[in-house]
């Protein structure tokens, strides 16, 4: 609870300095702006006032999110910072797609206005760029240090209004030396260089918001911790949700000798749950499977039922082998190819090839997730 006040307050600072930033240097471009009739410096201090609703947006979702869980929300607020980006990012989309239609008119109609560039703006411009480097790179680089998708967009967005200055820039130094005029062709370049960056933004936002697969490294790591226990045969169907960057909440299905009492078996379970939580995963739940491998029959049953599976390319592993001697009955998991659609069909497949292979024995098999 500590980090993630900390977490929450390091979000707060860095939207708190972007409002005042943005609000500042919006304003005063889009008075330059208008004065020398610039559509580009207008489009730009348009970019940074949603900005600012950008980073007031982020400040809303942090503070709203921190209230943490209740009975209609039992795992809190975290993914409302997912959904004030995406709502961020479609104003800025929507932003500029407006300014290549107005640019585009312009140029068809020949009625761009020649701008009045003067030290005022170039100073302005100059400001901007410094600014924006320096805000854009600290708000990317803590955001990646901090898990926050919000604070990481704030930093593009920013690093992005960079360029947009730089490009400005660029655009009075040519109209200073040659007398043309690139205010439509910048103002429809600029536009496109943020709906790239929005479109972007927003698939980041709706993959969070639709679950995302977990890195496979993290997956890892999980599981080495949890098979250091030494009563831990197997780890399989390691399942992670995220509901905010600073609740992760999982499952977990471990393998152990079948003659583990209930006793050792819940305090294992804790053990892995106290561990896993440490690592940044709050385990809802601990299933356990017993493993009857020690008996020589079952054993023998097992190694002559692993080929089997192995040779079919659409079963990629095997887990929780369980052995009934009195009721002739098998049973265990099996991970399937995931882009096979249809995967009871595999399954009943391998059954029959099983059943054909041992008479009198039923198996019972299920499908697992590798996610």
């Amino acid at each position: 609870m500590k980090q993630e006040g900390l977490r929450n307050q390091t979000i707060l600072r860095y939207n708190v300095a972007g409002v005042l930033m943005n609000a500042v240097l919006s304003l005063t471009k889009l008075i330059l702006g208008l004065t020398i009739h610039s559509r580009s410096v207008v489009l730009d201090a348009l970019n940074g006032f949603s900005d600012t609703v950008s980073s007031l947006l982020s400040m809303f979702s942090v503070l709203f999110s921190s209230r943490g869980c209740d009975r209609e929300h039992p795992f809190g607020y975290g993914r409302l910072e997912y959904i004030t980006s995406l709502l961020s990012a479609l104003l800025i989309l929507a932003l500029s797609l407006h300014a290549v239609v107005s640019a585009v008119r312009e140029l068809i109609h020949r009625s761009a206005a020649v701008p009045e560039y003067n030290l005022a703006i170039v100073l302005l411009m100059l400001v901007s760029l410094a600014v924006k480097l320096i805000y854009g790179f600290l708000a990317r680089r803590t955001g990646k240090r901090i898990h926050s998708v919000a604070l990481m967009i704030s930093g593009t967005e920013s690093l992005g209004d960079s360029v947009v200055s730089a490009a400005i820039l660029a655009s009075i130094a040519v109209y200073r030396l040659t007398g043309l005029n690139f205010e439509p062709w910048l103002s429809i370049l600029i536009s496109l260089f943020l709906m790239k960056t929005c479109c972007d933004l927003i698939r980041v936002c709706v993959s969070k918001l639709l679950g995302t697969k977990t890195s496979p490294e993290f997956c890892t790591n999980i599981k080495k911790m949890i098979v250091q226990e030494p009563e831990v045969l197997n780890v399989f169907n390691l399942v992670i949700h995220n509901y905010g960057e600073e609740l992760v909440v999982g499952s977990v299905d471990i393998e152990v000798d079948e003659t583990m009492t209930a006793v050792e078996t819940t305090k294992l379970v804790r053990r892995i749950m106290r561990n896993s939580s440490l690592k940044g995963v709050r385990l809802s739940s601990v299933g356990v499977y017993g493993s009857s491998l020690r008996d020589p029959e079952a054993a023998r049953m097992w190694d002559s039922i692993l080929p089997v599976i192995r040779s079919r390319p659409e079963c990629i592993r095997a887990y929780a082998f369980c052995y009934d001697a009195g009721e002739h009955a098998v049973s265990f998991d099996v991970v399937v190819e995931p882009s096979i659609r249809n995967k009871e069909r595999v399954i009943q497949s391998l059954r029959s090839e099983l059943e054909a292979l041992f008479p009198g024995t039923g198996f019972y098999i299920q499908t697992a997730l590798d996610v």
